[in-house]
């Protein structure tokens, strides 16, 4: 069950990868999702495995525990305070720690977050939380701010430019220093007042975003849909630098996100290429490719890095959709390791461990140093497991209590042990979900496709 959209450079690698769709798995809202912007209107087309076959990324990218870890015992960092969920990756760096929390699931409220996904547009980028107060990008390119502790309404701005058109694919949105700076898929950034929504300023670029936008030390990043990264002054919106990298014209309908750690900036492509930059004047510093050369069909051959890298102790980590996870020197740009592994989600990094969903619904505990897995837990593949029929595709991990919290595209979301995979919490967020869950002052924020928040504890 994955999402495609496309660039504005060509059909040919979107209609290929839809024609592996069709003859795979993926959900209805798919095929809207190939062409984010012409406009929409395809109905999106429908294709269920009902047959058993084994999904080719999973036979691609099997992974095994290793005997040697098999006493290790693993250990989760103590827990913290964490009041902010900031950036969409929660911090610069997208690694953020282990938050305090119960996580025993248990429903606190709800609250509308405005318009959700259509055949034509779709919500992609996680809510941020900052002061209080959750921010998020609608469908219909429409910032609202509610109460982080109630979802009481606060505010709401429009920021779609009438001249263009009506629908558009794209974006997200980020806060720092009392401002909340949004990316477009109408091509164009804006920064709005915090408190009420106002806009201070707005920048047009040359495409659309594909990104959402990262902000740190005075620049706010954001990647178009053609591939550029660019480098914002957050006081005025305008452009520092930029960084052209390799045009792929398909990609994972996602709102992916720079890492930015130090003085580098890690830049994920939809070609599958990572590009670690000068934060101060955009110089490529090294570069890496997560692709898998070996991909047996359209769909696997998408190298999309969908998810966020990740940056701690000095280590950059990342996975790509064709198959592929990595660890490299953030210093270097050597890799240290690399394991066969699909996943379009964000790896999260505790300890000693990165944890990690695959495309097909596979969580694994790999260690750090060596890439290795502790531990491989097949979750929940299809909505009929008994038929085998509509494919699920899961979103995350976080960690919050020192459990892991992931959602997924029927409305599960369930809280896992670390320490061996096992599943000690389930909810229902009452929709799909394709957003990763975020977590802030002990809550866990999820945003189902309809754009409804549900809040856990």
């Amino acid at each position: 069950m994955t999402r495609l959209a496309k660039s504005r450079l060509g059909p040919i690698a979107v209609l290929a990868a839809a024609a592996a769709l069709s003859a795979c798995s993926t959900v209805e809202r798919v095929g809207s999702a190939l062409n984010p912007f012409d406009g929409g209107g395809e109905a999106a087309p429908t294709a269920r495995p009902d047959d058993g076959r084994v999904s080719v990324l999973a036979f691609e990218q099997e992974l095994t525990p290793d005997p040697a870890l098999a006493a290790t015992r693993i250990s989760v960092p103590a827990a913290v305070d964490l009041v902010e969920w900031s950036q969409p990756g929660g911090v610069a760096d997208n690694s953020p720690p282990n938050s305090r929390g119960a996580a025993v699931l248990e429903r606190a409220w709800r609250a509308d977050l405005g318009s959700g996904s259509t055949n034509r547009v779709q919500v992609a980028s996680p809510p941020v939380i900052a002061s209080g107060r959750l921010y998020f990008l609608d469908s219909d390119h429409r910032v609202i701010a509610v109460d982080a502790s109630n979802g009481r309404r606060l505010w709401s701005q429009q920021i779609r430019s009438e001249a263009r058109d009506r629908h558009a694919r794209g974006g997200g949105v980020a806060v720092s220093g009392g401002r909340v700076f949004v990316t477009t898929g109408y091509g164009f950034m804006v920064a709005l007042d915090a408190a009420s929504g106002e806009e201070v300023w707005r920048t047009e670029a040359s495409a659309p975003f594909h990104s959402a936008p990262t902000v740190a030390g005075g620049r706010v990043y954001a990647i178009t849909n053609d591939s550029e990264l660019i480098a914002f002054d957050t006081s005025d919106g305008s452009v520092q630098w930029n960084h052209q990298a390799i045009a792929e014209p398909a990609r994972i309908l996602s709102a992916p996100s720079v890492a930015v750690a130090n003085d580098s900036v890690i830049a994920p492509f939809a070609s599958g290429e990572l590009v670690a930059l000068l934060a101060a004047n955009g110089r490529r510093l090294w570069s890496d490719s997560v692709a898998r050369s070996s991909s047996l069909t359209s769909l696997s051959a998408i190298n999309d890095i969908a998810g966020r890298p990740v940056v701690q102790n000095g280590v950059v980590y990342a996975a790509s959709h064709s198959g592929l996870i990595a660890a490299i020197d953030l210093r270097s740009g050597n890799r240290i390791w690399a394991r066969n592994f699909a996943s379009t989600q964000t790896p999260w990094i505790a300890g000693d461990v990165v944890y990690a969903v695959s495309t097909d619904g596979v969580l694994v505990a790999l260690n750090r140093e060596s890439g290795n897995a502790y531990w491989v837990r097949q979750l929940r593949r299809f909505e009929n497991e008994e038929n085998r029929s509509g494919r699920v595709a899961w979103q995350g991990p976080i960690m919050v209590g020192g459990r892991l919290i992931l959602a997924n595209s029927v409305g599960d979301v369930i809280a896992v042990t670390p320490e061996n995979g096992q599943t000690v919490a389930e909810a229902d967020a009452g929709g799909a979900v394709f957003i990763p869950p975020v977590v802030a002052g002990g809550n866990i924020y999820v945003v189902t496709d309809e754009a409804r928040l549900v809040v856990f504890n």
